[in-house]
């Protein structure tokens, strides 16, 4: 009896030494590394940062760096969504690749359409949050000062400027709603108000002001509001 025992032990032990085999690697094989650059159609091909990479259906995504490059894990039949305010959404199937380099053109027409709200972009009729948004084209009517923010004194509904001195090309100190210095988020990077004066009002897109809860994903250092600067580049 022992030994018909043992006997019938040893292919049930194989067999369930198999099935885990096979179990392990199907879980091994349901994401994959997706990497690849990013970069603009045409002669330049520059290098494309902050770019949007998301996995449709998720939440799932990332961005480019400053070099345009991506990292992602992603299912191998997954989709890809590659977006970015100023240039044409593309997606792409991902069909088991690991490498996935894009160019993205320019949809400037786009521009207008759309406000960068932190981290997201939102459709101007969607948004019911305190907003105020200018586009290049504004910004080149009205440009008369040295500085971004002193060519800009006065334009803004719910934000002040005050010039620090009288000299010449001296840079004007924006304040929201009188609440003090605000954050400066520069194509996605916080900067300082030194950086933002330092743009030259030609390479501007868009400039947005939060005013309220729509600043609070930039947590306590939005408190006293956030200027989100996209430039062309």
């Amino acid at each position: 009896m022992k030994k018909n025992l043992q006997t019938l032990k040893k292919p049930v032990l194989l067999f369930f030494l198999l099935w885990f085999g096979v179990v392990q690697k199907g879980f091994a094989q349901e994401t994959i590394t997706v990497t690849g650059n990013i970069t603009s159609a045409g002669e330049l091909q520059e290098a494309l940062p902050f770019i949007n990479v998301l996995v449709q259906g998720t939440n799932k995504g990332t961005t480019t760096d400053f070099d345009g490059n991506y990292s992602i894990e992603v299912a191998p039949d997954a989709t890809l969504i590659f977006s970015y305010l100023g240039y044409k959404t593309k997606t792409l199937k991902v069909d088991g690749r690991t490498e996935i380099n894009i160019q993205l053109e320019e949809d400037v027409a786009g521009l207008d359409e759309v406000l960068i709200t932190g981290y997201t972009s939102q459709d101007k009729k969607s948004i019911t949050g305190a907003i105020s948004n200018i586009t290049s084209e504004d910004i080149e009517k009205v440009h008369g000062g040295a500085t971004v923010s002193s060519g800009l004194a006065g334009k803004i509904p719910g934000v002040s400027f005050r010039m620090n001195d009288g000299r010449p090309g001296a840079s004007a100190s924006i304040q929201i709603r009188n609440m003090g210095d605000p954050l400066y988020v520069i194509d996605g990077v916080q900067q300082d108000a030194g950086q933002f004066n330092n743009l030259s009002p030609n390479d501007i897109a868009s400039i947005t002001v939060l005013k309220d809860a729509s600043a609070a994903i930039y947590g306590v250092r939005a408190a006293n509001g956030v200027v989100v600067v996209t430039t062309k580049k």
